[in-house]
């Protein structure tokens, strides 16, 4: 497949050459018998051949002088194309020194978009006498540079390209033996989606032709900066069908096997800006151009996404795949991590039938606890995957997990179980409630949809819930001050885009039921830069500033959010605002909020400045 990106304008080129030589053999023979002749002029309204058509041809051979020179102008369209390609072509210094022999030097191919100057010799042997003489048959070998060609959509150019075409037949038993080499050693060429922006690429090939069977026995295409791969295939001329390919890769280079290939492909997805290295090994065949065997081993291998998503490090993998019989996958790295969570070191295996992979149980190691998957089956169904799974998560430290996270430092542990998730069409579904024992009470995850998980614009939708969070824990935890009770909350309709929240109603409050309900004077002045200066700056003025602690009745605060617009509330409204935190007892006091609209980014920005422990109290 790669070996013909950077050939076809050549092959176009070498078509028009060939024609032009099976017309010109005549002309040389008739050369050598009438050199008197000082010109030569040919027409030629239609000529048709298995490759393609060519009309309005017209040959023009100037002999005179010491140096004859060649006009080629005509009409050609290649059989799968479907309008006629004028072009020019030209040999400044046009020579014959022998029957079947002819050089172009100084030669010029001119069509629309393309401009190849080049040097060409070409042999034919004539007379079956000859059949046996150890020079081939038929022979050419061309040299091109500086060639630039591009077309209308500009999505094929190639630019200052430069390098050698060479081609020898032979003729032996019916059968022909022939090879060839193709060398592009200077230039740039884009073939969208790919870009060759090294040169010092070959492919050098050999085989047979016995009607109707094209045999390419041995095929090695050198690709700079990737590496070296061989290749076998049968084509029948007649069904044009491609019957068998067979490619082998030994010791590529996989991030230049990623960089030219892969990237491309895979641009638009979550694995299109990734840093690669290591080795790879990769074996794959075909059968009528449908899909055989396949076999990739990488080694020492690692993948890093640029954005930070993921990451994975000395990667070894044996990768089997077998149309008629089921094979083992083995997949092992040392460390990762996964949206800055921390991965150890794993070892992965699963059956792979055909188009589905299923595995019992995988096990993912995270920090120090470890992520399970069970009950993973997987199927490729139309062109489009479907899997499921189960998941549950032993506990891990809620000091680790919050270091990986940026997160101020928290304690205790954190476990769950997740139920049945499917993926299907683009979409990735949870069938029941996701739950996690976190901070002395629960948090759970129900109705999650993911639109395209693994594109570059994901959407996630889904409710969450708390329920008797220890607001102790979790204030200590972020540097809050101090309030001791208990904390529900209920996140209804949330959506992201991009994992950025667009849409959502939120609201946190006191638990229902009987608990100490305190709250200290440093968490009166966070809960204070949450909804607004004012209350703060009273209390500093009453003689309630010499209190360390308060009693209250009721906390709350919510946020319904429209794109980047969060509409504030709490427990109750007020005239200029809302309530935050209700007082009861002696001493108590009341928050309130006067900002009932702010943005999102300022928003997150306050309780960024309130967990960093920067929040000061403005007096005025």
């Amino acid at each position: 497949m790669t070996s013909s990106l950077p050939l076809r304008p050549l092959w176009l080129t070498y078509f028009h050459r060939c024609v032009f030589v099976a017309l010109l053999l005549p002309l040389s023979l008739f050369s050598q018998l009438a050199l008197a002749i000082s010109a030569i002029h040919i027409q030629a309204d239609s000529i048709e051949a298995p490759a393609g058509s060519i009309k309005n041809a017209q040959f023009q051979v100037s002999l005179k002088g010491t140096e004859p020179s060649l006009k080629l102008q005509a009409q050609v369209k290649p059989a799968n194309e479907k309008e006629f390609i004028p072009f020019d072509l030209s040999c400044g210094h046009f020579q014959t020194e022998e029957i079947g022999k002819i050089d172009c030097i100084d030669g010029n191919f001119t069509a629309k978009q393309i401009k190849a100057p080049f040097a060409m010799r070409l042999f034919m042997r004539s007379g079956k006498a000859l059949a046996h003489n150890s020079e081939p048959d038929l022979s050419a070998n061309i040299l091109f540079s500086h060639v630039n060609f591009s077309d209308a959509s500009g999505l094929h150019a190639g630019e200052n390209l430069a390098g050698q075409l060479k081609f020898e037949a032979t003729h032996i038993n019916d059968t022909w033996h022939w090879n060839g080499l193709f060398s592009w050693v200077e230039g740039e060429l884009l073939w969208q989606p790919f870009y060759f922006g090294k040169a010092g690429n070959k492919l050098e090939v050999k085989g047979t032709f016995k009607q109707p069977m094209l045999r390419v026995q041995d095929a090695n295409l050198l690709v700079n900066g990737v590496g070296s791969m061989d290749a076998t295939a049968a084509i029948n001329t007649q069904t044009k069908a491609v019957e068998d390919i067979h490619v082998d890769a030994k010791d590529v280079d996989f991030a230049g096997l990623y960089a030219t290939f892969l990237k491309p492909l895979a641009e638009k997805s979550v694995f299109g800006d990734l840093a690669v290295t290591g080795k790879a090994d990769w074996r794959f065949e075909f059968e009528h151009l449908e899909p055989k065997r396949f076999n990739l081993n990488l080694r020492e291998a690692s993948i890093d996404d640029h954005h930070g998503k993921f990451a994975f490090y000395g990667i070894d993998a044996h990768l089997p795949w077998d149309y008629d019989n089921a094979q083992t996958m083995m997949l092992s790295y040392n460390r990762g991590h996964l949206l800055k969570v921390p991965l150890g070191k794993a070892k992965l295996s699963a059956e792979i039938n055909r188009y589905s992979l299923i595995a019992s149980k995988l096990s993912l190691p995270v920090l120090d606890g470890v992520l399970n998957f069970y009950d993973v089956s997987a199927a490729m169904i139309d062109k489009q995957w479907y899997w499921h799974l189960r998941m549950d998560l032993t506990p891990i430290s809620m000091n680790g997990f919050s270091k990986a996270l940026g997160w101020p430092e928290m304690r205790g542990q954190i476990l769950g179980k997740i139920p049945m998730i499917t993926y299907a069409n683009k979409q990735l579904d949870m069938d029941g409630a996701m739950t996690f024992s976190v901070f002395n009470g629960m948090i759970g995850m129900d109705n999650l949809k993911i639109d395209d998980p693994l594109g570059v614009a994901p959407k996630l939708n889904a409710d969450l819930l708390m329920r008797g969070l220890d607001l102790g824990e979790l204030t200590r935890t972020f540097s809050f001050g101090n309030i001791e009770g208990k904390l529900d909350g209920d996140v209804k309709n949330m959506r992201l885009e991009n994992w950025k929240p667009v849409y959502m109603d939120a609201m946190i409050q006191t638990s229902e039921g009987k608990h100490v309900k305190k709250i200290s004077q440093r968490a009166v002045e966070n809960i204070t830069a949450l909804g607004g200066e004012g209350t703060a700056a009273a209390l500093q003025r009453t003689f309630l500033h010499f209190f360390k602690e308060f009693n209250y009745d009721k906390i709350g605060l919510s946020c319904k959010l429209r794109q980047d617009v969060c509409e504030m509330g709490g427990v109750e409204s007020t005239p200029t605002g809302f309530v935050i935190v209700k007082g009861k007892g002696i001493p108590s006091v009341n928050v309130n909020g006067y900002t009932q609209k702010v943005s999102l980014e300022d928003l997150l920005a306050r309780i960024k400045r309130i967990t960093d422990g920067n929040s000061k109290m403005i007096v005025k």
